[in-house]
């Protein structure tokens, strides 16, 4: 299913659900609202309405995306963020993208939806195969319904279609490709003069009161959250039945009745060259194409291969190599080049086709008529469903069971075994631990915080494709150390600032030494745009610094850095000369540097036709309405 395309193309930004990214192939075919009418409506988009509902949900998944990465974040802190904002213009954006693709007749069929969803990893099961009922509750659990979850998707898969479209396009210079690879692999010679930190440490002396002054104003630093070790059993509908148990026959009953859902469509194998041709081209550059493309099947006529040919002229984002397509179903690609590719025999060429995206011309290799897959193929998938139907039809009488036996506080491994399962344990864990550990949302690792130690939680918990049943074996209170208790790493602390001062101090007055003359003992080295010096962390402050200052002078300052054998410390250095990219890292590195310019230029190609589509639209705002839903 066109592998090339979906492994080597580049997106910047159309991301789904649970991190899925959907690459499809190249050729698919500010004011304010005044009138509170439309109250319900947070902006709109050339007469095309936002709801609140939809603005409501961005913007709450986005703030829990948020918090679950900075579990300590502040009310405060995500207001500096512009959270509301920013997901609002994306909504306008998916909005003018959505409206763009219907106008150029772009749409995303049934087939290409449900081969989205079942390639999503999260929607599997433990045997890797895909399962209706997981998707069912994850959609639901994200978006409210398996309605809403389908739409979100159909508009992602759109403006992956639009995106694929604007960039393909882009290509690559050599010259430019090379410029940049030098400008990246450009290096400074320096000499330069370390001064580590623990050459201060016996003059470091610490008083009592400084050490009890530190702890009074970093108390927050040494906070321990609260934490509990949590008893619990695990609980699916793939655990209470597992697949292997499913018999033969009713297996072969169930394809059987189901037939319909294992056929496959037509497809064919193709590959293509391209001449690209913009959709208004004039009538010159039209015949230019034309001539092109006339050149390009006498190469074909005088025995050049396909491949060869295809390979020879194809820009980087037409196709794989040898024009390659992989293979194609109905709805996948624009009407004309459909059209061509399904009329042709295996091994047969195309007339000159026109696209929206040039001129084609397709070389068919094999075709797959409409079928039904064979029982042997599917046999696994139907297993692992009936498997996950019968242990649904159990699963509400385990939990009941098992949380009865919970809140009774029966011993949980007896109660798991009555069902197949087992019971076990975490370690001693704070709730964003938890939720990390066992899949659960923030709410969910709540309730089992609140417990307290010895008790049940007295429902079943979400996790993931699993339920749970949990009881907190033990509970510890947040609570702050006494000075005792973290003394030790306060004087480390204090000793590691005061010692660093000194380097610092010491070696800005060699830098001064060195400025008026005097001779130092200086080490040589070069240093990357990235950072790296040998031997040292790598610092982009100290090398922004190093690329900016003039040759043969001393860098105004010294800098903190970490030596790989002295530990942290001060240096000073003199920026002595240039030293160009090595010319036979560049014979490795072209094709990468290639990619990484067309990337760019794609990247910075769909951002223009987003502004431009922005900059032609009408767009109202409501403002009051935005307010009240982020506050």
């Amino acid at each position: 299913m066109l592998d090339f395309i979906r492994s080597n193309a580049q997106s910047m930004g159309v991301k789904l659900i649970f991190g899925l990214i959907i690459l499809v192939f190249v050729f698919w075919g500010v004011g304010s609202i005044t009138d509170t009418s439309g109250g319900s409506v947070v902006a709109v988009v050339n007469g095309d309405g936002i709801s609140a509902s939809t603005f409501h949900r961005a913007y709450q998944q986005q703030v829990e995306a948020i918090q679950r990465s900075n579990p300590g974040i502040t009310r405060e802190q995500l207001a500096q963020q512009n959270i509301g904002d920013r997901v609002l213009n994306a909504l306008i954006m998916q909005k003018l993208l959505e409206q763009e693709a219907a106008r150029m007749g772009i749409s995303v069929s049934a087939q290409e939806m449900r081969q989205a969803v079942e390639e999503v990893d999260v929607f599997k099961n433990s045997d890797g195969v895909f399962d209706a009922e997981i998707f069912r509750r994850m959609a639901e659990n994200s978006y409210g319904s398996v309605a809403a979850f389908e739409q979100k998707l159909r508009e992602d898969l759109l403006a992956g279609k639009m995106e694929a479209l604007v960039r393909a396009g882009i290509w690559s210079n050599s010259d430019e490709s090379r410029a940049f690879f030098q400008y990246l692999r450009q290096k400074r010679s320096i000499s330069y003069a370390f001064v580590p930190a623990s050459r201060f440490a016996a003059e470091v002396k610490l008083t009592d009161k400084e050490i009890a002054d530190y702890y009074a104003s970093h108390k927050q630093d040494f906070a321990v959250p609260a934490k509990v070790v949590a008893e619990y059993i695990k609980v699916s509908p793939l655990l209470l039945v597992k697949p292997e148990s499913v018999s033969a026959a009713d297996v072969e009953a169930e394809y059987t009745k189901n037939a319909s859902r294992y056929e496959t469509p037509e497809m064919v194998k193709a590959a293509h060259i391209l001449v690209p041709l913009a959709e208004k081209a004039t009538a010159e550059e039209v015949k230019k194409a034309e001539e092109s493309m006339a050149a390009i099947r006498k190469e074909l006529a005088d025995g050049k291969t396909f491949a060869q040919v295809a390979d020879a002229h194809n820009g980087p984002n037409a196709a794989g190599p040898g024009g390659e397509l992989g293979w194609i179903q109905r709805g996948q690609t624009v009407q004309p080049f459909e059209e061509a590719v399904f009329a042709l025999e295996p091994g047969k060429l195309s007339e000159t086709v026109r696209t929206p995206f040039g001129l084609h011309l397709i070389l068919v290799s094999e075709k797959k008529a409409a079928g039904t897959r064979p029982l042997s193929e599917v046999e696994g998938e139907i297993r692992a469903e009936l498997a996950r139907q019968r242990g649904v039809e159990k699963l509400n009488d385990a939990l009941d069971g098992l949380v009865e036996d919970n809140i009774l506080k029966k011993p949980l491994a007896e109660s798991a075994a009555r069902f197949g399962l087992s019971a076990e344990k975490t370690a001693l864990l704070s709730a964003p631990e938890l939720e990390k550990a066992l899949g659960l949302s923030a709410e969910n690792a709540a309730l089992i915080m609140g417990a307290g130690s010895g008790n049940p939680v007295d429902t079943a918990l979400e996790a993931g494709e699993n339920y749970l049943v949990v009881r907190v074996d033990k509970s510890e209170a947040a609570h702050t150390p006494e000075l005792t208790a973290v003394r030790g790493e306060i004087e480390k602390r204090l000793k590691d600032e005061k010692m660093l001062s000194s380097a610092l101090s010491a070696a800005a007055e060699e830098l001064k030494q060195a400025q008026d003359g005097k001779e130092l003992k200086l080490g040589t080295a070069s240093v990357e745009r990235d950072g790296v010096l040998s031997g040292f962390a790598a610092s982009t402050e100290f090398s922004q610094a190093v690329f900016a200052a003039p040759l043969k002078k001393w860098l105004p300052r010294a800098f903190r850095l970490e030596s790989e054998k002295e530990g942290p410390g001060a240096l000073i250095c003199r920026v002595d000369g240039v030293q160009e990219a090595d010319p036979a890292e560049w014979e490795t590195m072209q094709e990468s540097f290639d990619g990484l310019l067309r990337n760019r230029r794609g990247e910075e190609l769909f951002l223009l036709f987003l502004g431009g589509l922005q900059r032609k639209a009408e767009i109202r705002q409501n403002p009051e309405l935005i307010r009240q839903i982020v506050n």
